[in-house]
This record gives structure tokens, sequence and C-alpha cells, in this order.
């Protein structure tokens, strides 16, 4: 049985108060941080937390003085005439909000799970939920987010942890980069949307225990700015500073990049979908209910004769109104957006901070069920990539692209025998035609033809070929579809890492940062299976040709991503390397710029050479043991030195992928580079320096 008293507990605060700072801002602050602070970003949320912790202690100041609402807290202090000038101020804010929200929301849905569905009809759903959820009350309400709490935090930090696997730390590099500016900017925008803790003065009226109101927005501050430097710290690692200040949301985007093995989850944005869905409900729903509380008390001094009850239903209604009026003029106008922006910057916030600050100085649930079946409807409905029912959806598995012209009209159409409409939402791998990778011109009108339809997941992996179309023709030989084939062979076959393969998150991001040289496996037809030989190489962004498997396997065994790394020496000599933990380092050396590659890793020998080492240990001595340490790690040396110096200067193409590590090891040359990039390759030399812990030798 619930109360029903119109009170909630101080976990029910705590809870309340991280939804509402949750939602907004974490589809917000990583982009306009990667805009400003950049590498930086994660101390402008530790300015930014700080700060808003400060704040935090000046709206405690207050409790003291408060026995009742804070509404009425402000008519004592300001007089009738002040209090209600300042309400009003709040009510702006609480209704701009709520509409700004609203808008973000629906935004999301329709970008991330219902492109075809019409925007008016899903904030109109929206607000109904809001509008059921205000019913309710706030005990019902907080009693929802009590029960759903860990549920949507745990999955939360369970995809967070999975995608620590793709972190790359060289773009977190170099730090202390961005001028002050930037830094002061991101750091304002972090607070900025922190400060939305000041809804802990309007909750001394629910609170049963007035003391644990601040006690759970600690609390609720420090788990969010917690969270926010995590989330910031993988969200840089994984697209890099310049394309996550391009991003829409990308901590939705980071969720469709998690690959999980297997078709049973590809869409995992739709699923963490729903941390947004009840975070950006909360806050939807808190700004819409003190919004309601504070006109029902300013239409309480117009119309005293006016029934309580009936005077809550009209100041919800009206809210609901104007929020729904605010929301449709961001989707009309851009202006109206910029406008909020800039008012939300230079008054709403300062207005929050302001208020309490002065008064600080001068002052020295039988719905229950029903409302979680109402939010989890929504949910069921997303489940979906649009608004066609399954039976009527084709999923490919794969896709070949020729040429752009054809792509341009793939998306949507049907299919010619079953007028089935096509959803790449499980798309496992795209088969390119050589032509487009060759090609920078027609790359980038690919990517932003695919960027702008948003129909491709971004963990969708990237081969080419000469004739795509006959390498997806394989499926009818192998018994399976080769985009499943592919995607078995990178995941679970290879022991090269999957990450080591491009998707097209990659590319999109990777045509902004430009530090990355990609490897896009070449696909041919052997034996009728589709089989890899070839890599062609994306430098930068710009196209540099192709390269053997050997020089490819090389480059991803230097970058720690491969599990085994099997090579034959000149000798006839079979070494498998595994476990690397290899480092890069810089140096300059008798006028000669040279790539230190300092490969630490474990040693074996294998086939007929096995048992002859066996043999040798157990007769030599241990001197006779060293010199054959130190002669196949010199052979090892020598052969990869050879190939990475014949790949440097024959075509230009760095298999170590130092030039995104500048920026952490060699600040000067990166500072340099940075202006001429096109001649860091020509500057260098790369040598190799291999430390073997052999096993059976």
């Amino acid at each position: 049985m619930f109360s029903e008293n119109n009170k909630i507990s101080g976990r029910q605060t705590f809870r309340l108060l991280t939804y509402d700072l949750l939602g907004l801002s974490t589809l917000l602050v990583p982009t306009v941080l990667g805009r400003t602070a950049a590498r930086d970003g994660i101390f402008a949320i530790a300015i930014g937390v700080g700060a808003a912790w400060l704040y935090l202690k000046v709206l405690k100041s207050l409790a003291p003085g408060m026995g009742g609402s804070y509404a009425q807290y402000l008519e004592q202090r300001l007089g009738k005439a002040g209090g209600a000038l300042i309400q009003t101020g709040y009510l702006l804010y609480f209704v701009l909000l709520a509409g700004y929200t609203a808008y973000l929301f629906a935004d999301v849905v329709l970008q991330e799970l219902l492109r075809e569905e019409s925007f008016y009809l899903v904030l109109l759903i929206l607000l109904l939920l809001a509008a059921y959820g205000l019913w309710g009350g706030i005990e019902g309400r907080a009693r929802i987010y009590e029960m759903l709490f860990w549920f949507l935090l745990i999955p939360l930090f369970l995809m967070l942890f999975s995608a620590v696997d793709g972190v790359q730390t060289d773009y977190w590099t170099p730090v202390f980069s961005a001028d002050f500016a930037g830094i002061a900017e991101g750091s304002y925008y972090v607070f900025l949307c922190l400060s939305v803790i000041f809804l802990s003065l309007f909750l001394g009226e629910y609170v049963e225990k007035k003391e644990s109101i601040f006690r759970a927005a600690s609390g609720a501050l420090l788990l969010v700015g917690g969270i926010h430097a995590v989330l910031y710290l993988i969200l840089l690692g994984s697209f890099g500073a310049d394309a996550l200040g391009t991003m829409d949301y990308p901590a939705v985007t980071l969720m469709s990049t998690v690959q999980i093995t297997g078709g049973f989850l590809k869409r995992t944005d739709a699923f963490m979908f729903g941390i947004w869905f009840f975070t950006l409900y909360a806050l939807l729903n808190s700004c819409c209910f003190y919004g309601s509380s504070l006109l029902s008390g300013i239409l309480g001094g117009v119309m005293p004769k006016t029934e309580e009850k009936a005077r809550k239903r009209w100041a919800m209604g009206a809210v609901l109104v104007a929020v729904f009026a605010v929301s449709c003029c961001f989707y009309k106008s851009r202006a109206c957006f910029v406008w909020y922006e800039w008012f939300l910057w230079h008054i709403a916030t300062p207005f929050v901070v302001i208020v309490p600050l002065i008064l600080a100085i001068g002052r020295r649930q039988k719905r229950v069920l029903a409302l979680a079946l109402c939010l989890a409807a929504p949910c069921l409905v997303c489940a979906g990539c649009a608004t066609a029912e399954l039976e009527d959806r084709n999923f490919p598995i794969e896709l070949a692209v020729e040429n752009t012209d054809a792509i341009g009209t793939a998306f949507g159409e049907a299919e010619g025998d079953g007028n089935r409409v096509l959803d790449y939402s499980h798309l496992k791998v795209m088969v390119i035609h050589r032509d487009i990778v060759e090609n920078k011109e027609a790359m980038q009108k690919l990517l932003d033809l695919l960027e702008e339809k948003r129909e491709l997941p971004r963990n969708t992996y990237i081969v080419a070929a000469d004739d795509p179309e006959k390498i997806l023709a394989l499926s009818d030989g192998l018994g399976e579809s080769v985009g499943n084939y592919l995607e078995e062979q990178f995941e679970n076959v290879s022991q090269i890492k999957k990450q080591a393969y491009p998707t097209l998150g990659t590319l999109y991001q990777e045509r902004i940062n430009q530090t990355e040289t990609l490897y896009i496996p070449y696909v041919d037809d052997e034996d009728g299976k589709p089989v890899v030989r070839q890599y062609y190489v994306l430098k930068r962004g710009e196209p540099a040709g192709t390269v053997g498997g050997d020089a490819a396997v090389l480059a991803f065994f230097t970058d720690n991503r491969m599990e085994e790394y099997q090579l034959s020496l000149s000798d006839g000599t079979q070494v498998s390397l595994s476990s690397p933990h290899n480092e890069i380092a810089f140096r300059e050396r008798a006028g000669q710029r040279e790539i230190v590659v300092q490969v630490h890793c474990s040693g074996e020998l294998f086939g007929t050479q096995q048992n002859a080492a066996s043999n040798r240990r157990n007769t030599a001595g241990q001197e006779q043991i060293a010199q054959e340490h130190a002669r196949i790690e010199q052979a090892v040396a020598s052969y990869m030195n050879t190939l990475a110096g014949q790949t440097l200067s024959e075509q230009g193409i760095d298999l170590s992928g130092s030039y995104r590590r500048l920026g952490g090891a060699a600040r000067g040359w990166y500072q340099e580079y940075q202006k001429k990039s096109a001649r860091y390759e020509g500057d260098m030399r790369i040598v190799y320096e291999v430390d073997i812990d052999w096993v059976n030798l």
C-alpha cells in the first residue's frame, strides 16, 4: 500500500534529482565540450561540477528559513509583489526549459528510432504522458523512478564498460592544448546544465525530512558529475575531439558503435534509448510540475474564489499548452532555438543563480502501476525502427555499393518481388566498389549521403571489392549470407581483433579528425569464399593505395590489435608472437627523426622448429640459450624494420600509426605537423626494438 500523502523520502529525492540532472546534460555536454575545451574537456567538467557544488551550498543555506514551499518563502522575504515577480521568472524558466526538453526528446526519437513519424504526433504523445505523470503527483513519479533507478543505470554502466575496448587513449592528448576561453566556456556550459540542481528548493514541501534534501542533492550531483567524466573520456577516446564537436547526440551514437558479437542485439542504441527516455521524461515532468504549481499560486491571487483543485487543473493545462507551443517554435524556426540558447546562457542561468545568492546574503500510490505501464508502452513501440510492421520489412545483412548514385535510390524502396520496406538497422557488412575507395570525392559523397539518411548502423563493417555484387552472390555457395560470414571471420575466427576493422562510424569520424591510418579489407573470391589478401589504406582521410596482408598484419600487431602474430623469418624459423603490449616513442638522432616501436610480447617457435628448440634447451647452457634469444629477436626486428621501412619509403604509409600519438608523446612535433601533416611520413624513419619473453626456447 502507498501512503498517498504527497510526500517522498530522501532516497526518492536523490533518484529524482539524478534523473533531472542526467538526461539533458549527457546528450548535450559532450558535443559542446568537444567544440570548446576539446581534450581539456575533463577539466571543464571538474570545474563545472565544483561550481555546481558551491552553488548547492548556497541553496542549502536557505533551508533553515524555509518552513513551507519555496514560493511562500519568496513572498515572505520579498513581499507579495516581489515574490510574484520572481515566481513569474521561475515560471518562464520552467516553461522554456520544458519546451526545449520536449523538442530535444522528440528530435532524438525521430532521429534514432521513428524516422518516418510526425514530429507533432511524437510531441503530443510525450506531453500526454507528461500530463498523466502530473495527474499522478510527485509521489507516484518518485516511486516509479525509485524502482527503475538501477534497472536503467546498471545497463548504462555495462554499455560504457563494453565501449572501453574501443577507446583510443591517444585521442586524450595533448592536454592543456585548449585556450582559457574554451575551457571557461565549456565549464560554464557544464555548470549551466547542472544548475538544474536548484530544483531541490522546490522539493521542500514534498520531502518528509527536510535535512535529507541537500544530502540527496549532493549525492546526485557527484554521481552525475562522475558519469559525465567517464562518459566524456570514453566519447573522446572513441570519436576524437574534432568529430565529437560535430555530433548531435554522441552518447546515443556511442551505443550504436558498441559491437556485440552475433545478431542478438545489433541496435544497442535503440536498446539503451530507454535511459534517455526516462531521464528526459523526468526533467520534462519536473519542469511542468513545478511550473504548474507556480502558476496555480499566481492564479490564486487573481482568482481567489476559484477552488484550488480547479486552479491546479487550469494551470496544468496552460503549462502543457505553452510547452507544446514552445517546442513547435523550436522545431519550425532555427532562430528560436538560437535565441533560447542565448537566453539560457545570459539570462536564465544567471537568474536562477543570483536569486538564491541574494536571498542567502540578505539572510546571513495507486496510480503507480498504471503510470509504469503508460511509460513502458512507448518503449515497446520504439522497439521497431520506424512505422511499418516487422512482417512488412526486409532486414538486409549485407549491402553492395557499386556507385554513389545507386545508393541514393536504395533507401526506403520496396523490393521488386515482395513490396517490403528495406530496413538497414541490422546491416553487418557494406561492400564498396574499389573505385569509390580510391576516389576521395566519391568517398566523401557516399559518407555525406549515408550520414544524412542515417539508415545504416555505425558499427557496420566496411570492405572493398572489384565487384561487390559478385561478392554478395557467394552467399549461395557458403550456405549463409556473406554479411554473417565476414562478421564471423572478423569477430571470432581471425586473430586480428575486431576493433582493427573499419566501420561506417570510423569513416564518419575520421574524415573530420584526420589522425588515423585505416586499413579497409579488400575482399576477393577464392574457391567460392570471400577472402582478404590486401587492404586499402586511408591515411588521415586520403586514399593511399593498397598494402599486402603481411604489412597490414604488422600494423595491427604494432597497434596491439592482434591476439597472435605468426611470421616466417628468412632462415626458415617460424615464430609466433602473442600478448603484445607495444609502445611508441619519438626521438631525433643525427638529424633524423625516428618513430621507435618498442615491441614487448610473448613468443614461441612452432612447426618443426618447436621440437628442435626443446632439444636445444635440454642440452644447451644458459649462455647459448641467451644467444639464441638475441639471434631470433634480432631477426624478428630486422623483418619488421624491412617491411615497415619499405612501406614507408615506397608508399608513404606508416605501419606504426604513430601520427595520432604525437600529441601525448611529442608535443612539439604535434604542433609542427598539425600545419603540414603531408610531410610527416617523409620526415620519419621507423625503428622496431624487439623484446620477447620466450615460452619454449
